[in-house]
């Protein structure tokens, strides 16, 4: 049979390699593992966290990187080449980190084992790092949940959980064309005339801004395209490289009417972990990307303790923390207070941040709460295999 042959006549063109998702790789020493039957994680969870505590001095460490992705978690020599584990995401149930101990585990089964036979891996990094290595983690169940069950994915992007300041809109408008004649505003004093004053110099000024922008042209001594470019990009405004002129209208009036977060990047940003810790704290607590209602679906068949934190719709910055309980699933209402502090409604307990806050009730139980977890289940985990060559071509690859 006559192969097929292309224009060039150089014969048929190799396939295009799929496309592989992004991974993240991280150091830590792997201490070693150890069986756990029968697991239930509803009511076993403190014993599991016992028996980490018991390896916390054991000498017998191999120093290993980590590759996260949402296939699986790899593990290779501390060359990163050699392969000595790898788990796909779907056997592994459960992840969790012990801060003071700085611990790092994990709970899976080996493929085609009975659902009753568990081990849990342990491993051991810097404080800075041990809570980034379950992050991940718990990263990634989530992404792979949503990429396999899309009709959960929320309609609208919440905002972030933590608290990122934005300008004022009295003070200065989010038009970048209004940064144009960006001048630096008097200090308001205290309520009187001059705070009446200063309110009406200020409106004034905006609207000769908003007059002035559309007849900008180049050589404008009270401006600098430079400086008007990084205070565009250092407010979230535009991205890096996305201001190439000065006629930054149009660019806005995209940006502002077109979808944004995952309603935008669709599929396509699932597929993608977080860098940095801050984001992937944000996105594992409010199980970014997931609908509310999913999201608390998802959280009574976590393990007790297992929170979802969102912020509410509103003027007042607030938000609301539901907490697997005994009693089911409990909402509770986090506020800041006119200091810049958090605390929950009825409590007098104030702390300077939302991770604060959370660390605080994750080590002290008693009051509304029960203790606040670390620990997260994977909403994916499959307890049996499907036999087929292409799961064990997928588990060698």
């Amino acid at each position: 049979m006559k192969k097929k042959m292309t224009a060039n006549g150089r014969g048929p063109d190799p396939a295009p390699p799929p496309p592989r998702a992004r991974g993240i790789a991280k150091s830590a020493e792997y201490v070693g593992s150890f069986m756990v039957e029968e697991l239930e994680l509803q009511q076993h969870v403190g014993q599991l966290e016992e028996q980490l505590r018991a390896l916390k001095d054991c000498p017998r460490r191999r120093s290993v990187v980590l590759r996260f992705s949402l296939q699986g978690l790899k593990v290779y020599g501390d060359d990163g080449e050699t392969l000595l584990m790898a788990h796909a995401l779907r056997r592994i149930l459960y992840s969790t980190c012990l801060h003071a101990e700085r611990q790092f585990a994990f709970v899976a089964r080996n493929p085609h084992s009975p659902p009753s036979t568990l081990f849990c891996h342990l491993f051991v990094s810097p404080v800075g790092e041990v809570h980034v290595l379950h992050l991940l983690l718990c990263r990634s169940f989530q992404l792979c949940y949503l990429q396999a069950h899309p009709e959960l994915q929320a309609a609208e992007p919440d905002p972030p959980v933590l608290l990122r300041e934005t300008l004022n809109p009295e003070e200065v408008s989010r038009n970048v064309n209004a940064l144009l004649s960006l001048r630096r505003l008097p200090a308001l004093g205290p309520l009187g005339a001059g705070h009446v004053f200063a309110q009406h110099l200020l409106q004034e000024r905006r609207v000769e801004a908003e007059g002035r922008a559309v007849g900008w042209r180049p050589g404008n001594p009270y401006c600098s395209p430079v400086l008007v470019r990084k205070k565009a990009i250092r407010s979230k405004v535009l991205r890096s490289g996305a201001y190439r002129d000065c006629g930054a209208e149009s660019q806005l009036q995209q940006r502002e009417g077109a979808p944004s977060g995952w309603e935008s990047r669709g599929m396509r940003g699932l597929v993608l972990l977080p860098d940095t810790e801050a984001a992937l704290a944000e996105s594992v607590w409010a199980f970014a990307g997931i609908a509310r209602a999913s999201g608390i679906a998802l959280l009574r068949g976590d393990v007790p303790g297992a929170f979802l934190l969102r912020p509410e719709p509103g003027a007042t910055p607030r938000w609301c923390l539901w907490v697997h309980t005994p009693c089911g699933v409990v909402p509770y209402c986090v506020l800041r207070t006119q200091q810049g502090r958090f605390c929950v409604e009825h409590s007098h307990a104030e702390f300077r941040s939302m991770p604060a806050l959370l660390a605080h009730y994750s080590a002290v139980p008693g009051g509304c709460f029960c203790r606040l977890s670390v620990g997260r289940c994977n909403p994916g985990y499959e307890q049996r295999d499907e036999d087929g060559p292409a799961l064990v071509q997928h588990e060698r690859g």
